[in-house]
């Protein structure tokens, strides 16, 4: 099984993560926990080609660095028969390159042969949360998060979840403010059950 979780940093992504991936483990389920950008070399210079380069040659860069994860992550893990959750995907791309100036339907062909996972998760939080959240850690910023707002990357989130709905993505869109972490966790993890007996394969 595949699912992953996306939002803005800040948005709550580790957290709920931690949680749904101890529930998991409590009921014996191996889990293979991931995320983009990758720690390979081209996950690794993602992040510092962020702040030199842009628009259309960054989204090549990402597109290249997920299907890296495909291929040497993500494929193997749940041909073992293990439930993959990876922290951010594809989601990311439709919001961030956007954000850029990307055209999305170039950004799209570029992914469009990417793995549709089981369950793609988006968290979303008011504006002034995830500024909150953000301002609250201790390291710098990144490009997108000192240049553009946090209501246009969630405006940008909300758009992605129709458009990858009409990919046959199966969304599950969630507001994550300050309380809600385990009122999530339990939706998740009933989603997650709902698919479980479905496959009828773990």
């Amino acid at each position: 099984m595949f699912i992953t979780v996306e939002g803005p940093n800040g948005v709550g992504k580790t957290s709920i993560i931690d949680k749904v991936v101890d529930e998991l483990a409590e009921r014996n389920l191996e889990v293979v926990r991931t995320k983009e950008p990758t720690k390979s070399y081209l996950g690794r210079f993602l992040k510092k080609a962020e702040e030199k380069y842009s628009k259309n040659c960054l989204a090549c860069i990402a597109a290249a660095d997920r299907y890296f994860h495909l291929e040497s992550i993500i494929i193997p893990a749940i041909n073992s028969g293990k439930i993959v959750i990876s922290d951010r995907y594809v989601e990311s791309s439709l919001v961030l390159q956007r954000l850029d100036g990307c055209d999305l339907d170039f950004i799209w062909n570029l992914n469009s042969l990417v793995l549709v996972p089981d369950l793609s998760i988006i968290l979303i939080a008011s504006p002034d949360i995830i500024n909150k959240r953000l301002l609250s850690r201790k390291k710098n910023l990144s490009r997108f998060e000192h240049t553009k707002s946090r209501a246009s990357e969630i405006s940008f989130y909300r758009e992605a979840v129709g458009f990858i709905a009409q990919k046959k993505f199966n969304v599950l869109i969630l507001e994550n403010m300050d309380d809600m972490l385990d009122n999530n966790t339990k939706k998740i993890i009933k989603k997650i059950d709902t698919l479980i007996k479905k496959k009828g394969v773990l």
